[in-house]
């Protein structure tokens, strides 16, 4: 005698689909929040433009200036002490700088250049011994002429070393590394060398790079209409150079607020 089976109904097999349905989804991003998608460290970020930005830096000087006017440094050479500009006081990049950033914020920096012409990273070296901790923000800016003296494994080292000591100095500093602007010329190579090692120091040691580099025009005739000599900005250039680095530096500040 056989026995008589019921066929679900079907609203039963609606219900059956449904629970399938929501099995099959639960499993799926189960799998997907625990093997599928990388854990950031500290959540994610706003993006910022600086290059070397990462997780693990820090930015604590440059953030005061929104409250309290700040002490920063420059170290380097002539392009640093903004030579070329019809008056490096007031049309030189440092000055350009200061200007855009007490319009946005109301306040401003107080300056100490210790940079000199015609000077090497050596030099930056020595000056940044009398840095204190006091110092907000560190700017290096120096590298041309170091083309002409040292190879690029060289340079790192001293750069390297020039970074560390700033570090000691002043721990609570924010550090930023300045790629200067390209000359008028057929051959940039020796100074390209320099550049790729800023880049490679900055990153290693959890610095800022600022590549002004990449804001002056590659065109040799549009370079040397912003250059008074083939190598140094004129007032223009001086411009595009504080330009380039206050809209880093806002873009920072936005990201760490």
């Amino acid at each position: 005698m056989h026995q008589n089976v019921d066929l679900p109904t079907e609203r039963e097999k609606d219900m059956k689909n449904k629970v399938a349905i929501f099995l099959t989804v639960t499993v799926t991003i189960f799998a997907m929040t625990s093997f599928a998608i990388p854990k950031t460290v500290q959540g994610a970020q706003s993006p910022v433009i600086t290059s070397t930005v990462t997780n693990t830096h820090s930015l604590t000087g440059i953030l005061k200036l929104k409250n309290n006017n700040i002490n920063a440094v420059i170290l380097g050479d002539s392009i640093a002490a903004s030579r070329g500009a019809s008056n490096p006081s007031t049309t030189g990049w440092d000055s350009d700088l200061n200007q855009f950033l007490t319009k946005m914020y109301s306040h401003k920096i107080l300056w100490i250049n210790k940079a000199s012409s015609g000077t090497l990273v050596d030099y930056c070296l020595q000056r940044a011994e009398e840095i204190d901790n006091t110092v907000d923000v560190i700017f290096i800016c120096v590298g041309r002429n170091d083309r002409s003296y040292y190879t690029p494994n060289q340079f790192y080292l001293k750069y390297t070393q020039l970074i560390q000591l700033i570090k000691r100095k002043a721990p609570n500093a924010d550090i930023f590394c300045i790629v200067e602007p390209p000359m008028v010329s057929s051959d940039e190579s020796l100074f390209k060398g320099i550049r790729t090692t800023i880049f490679t120091v900055s990153n290693n040691n959890g610095v800022y790079l600022l590549d002004v580099w990449s804001a002056f025009p590659a065109n040799q005739t549009a370079l040397a209409a912003i250059l008074s000599d083939g190598l140094h900005p004129k007032d223009t250039g001086y411009r595009q150079m504080s330009s380039y680095i206050y809209n880093h530096l806002v873009n920072l500040i936005n990201a760490f607020s």
